[in-house]
């Protein structure tokens, strides 16, 4: 011990410095700041920044507005612009483009459509030619983000993608859903896709009045790819399961999300007794597809169990299988994107709670009875 202090004392002072930035080296790896890179921070916008950056803004009549932006954040809000087509076609909404600049040669533009319904949907893009971000939105007419739905007016939200990546002027974009939205008689559906290739897209049902109650199988009925509600805290969640890749993709999302909305108009807007006599057999259905897990690990159980009734030869290649299932079992249960709950599913026994509003339940449970 004596002798590593004094050789330590008699090291030359360049080797003690090495020696402290090896130790800081590695005080930083054990708290995780190893690996971290440091950035530079982007300073905000200046006014002469601000003068390059709305002119092919300009060029189109919007104006921005100083008082809403956020110069910290590079950040530009333009002044909102009314449409008023709803008898030519189109649709009635409040327009407000976004500019996003978080560093130069990156741009984001967003525009964003507001019914007077309260619906919002968002068109996004991204490139480094605010001209052509520019062309990408105008393509897009608003009502083409909006459709009409068993009566329920649904917001679709996008982000505009190049198909060449060079963004030349007038390459093709393919159209990618982000999110989708509606209210259904008092309650708001919103599908979220996945942001990861290959799992499913969440969808929220959350009532206007809280405490509302809804059945788990509302959505599983419509198809093996729905899954169970499950309680959250503002409402319900479920996911739906679409399978493809982009463009493919965001068009069977929507598909999707238009029969989730159609079968949320027909059961919302009536008593839970039509439900009950109309979707019976799907519903033992769902109740079947959600004990497939319990099944399956009870068939595994018994079938382990009987075979210390049969007597194996231990150089059998039977007994070699037997003895790697096991493992393969595991990891393919711990492979799976989503983990089957184990779960002994409810009967689908009627519904007693109601999800129509107060005004609207008494008369409707009397024309349920009447039918």
């Amino acid at each position: 011990m004596n002798r590593g202090v004094a050789d330590l004392k008699a090291a030359p002072p360049r080797l003690h410095l090495r020696r402290l930035l090896t130790v800081m080296n590695y005080a930083q790896l054990l708290i995780g700041s190893a690996g971290s890179i440091e950035t530079t921070p982007v300073p905000p916008f200046t006014h002469h920044e601000i003068l390059g950056l709305v002119q092919p803004f300009t060029r189109r009549g919007y104006q921005v507005d100083l008082a809403a932006s956020d110069r910290l954040a590079r950040r530009l809000l333009f002044k909102p612009v009314m449409h008023d087509e709803a008898g030519r076609g189109g649709v009635n909404a409040t327009e407000v483009l976004q500019l996003d600049n978080p560093r130069p040669g990156l741009h984001q533009v967003t525009r964003t459509l507001t019914l007077d319904e309260g619906l919002t949907a968002t068109l996004e893009t991204q490139g480094d030619d605010l001209d052509i971000l520019l062309q990408r939105i105008e393509q897009v007419l608003p009502q083409q983000q909006f459709r009409s739905v068993e009566g329920a007016l649904v917001a679709l939200s996008y982000r505009l993608t190049p198909v060449n990546p060079r963004h030349a002027p007038g390459d093709a974009v393919r159209r990618v859903l982000l999110r989708g939205e509606a209210v259904i008689a008092g309650f708001r559906v919103l599908l979220r896709g996945a942001l990861v290739r290959g799992y499913p897209a969440e969808i929220d049902v959350t009532p206007s009045t809280p405490g509302v109650a809804l059945p788990e199988d509302l959505l599983a009925v419509i198809g093996w790819a729905w899954s169970p509600l499950r309680k959250s805290k503002a409402g319900f969640t479920g996911k739906i399961k679409v399978r493809g890749q982009e463009p493919e993709l965001s068009r069977r999302v929507e598909a999707a999300l238009e029969k989730t909305v159609a079968h949320l108009a027909r059961t919302l807007t009536r008593p839970p007794a039509a439900y009950y006599e109309k979707l019976r057999g799907a519903r033992w259905t769902v109740t079947f597809r959600r004990a497939i897990p319990a099944l399956f690990f009870g068939g595994l159980i018994a079938g382990a169990a009987s075979l210390t009734l049969i007597d194996v030869p231990q150089d059998s290649i039977f007994n070699l299988l037997l003895m790697g299932a096991p493992p393969l079992l595991m990891f393919g249960a711990f492979g799976m994107r989503e983990t089957p709950s184990l779960e002994i599913p409810p009967l689908p026994r009627r519904w007693k709670a109601t999800w129509l509003p107060e005004a609207e339940a008494a008369p409707s449970q009397m024309d349920a009875q009447t039918t």
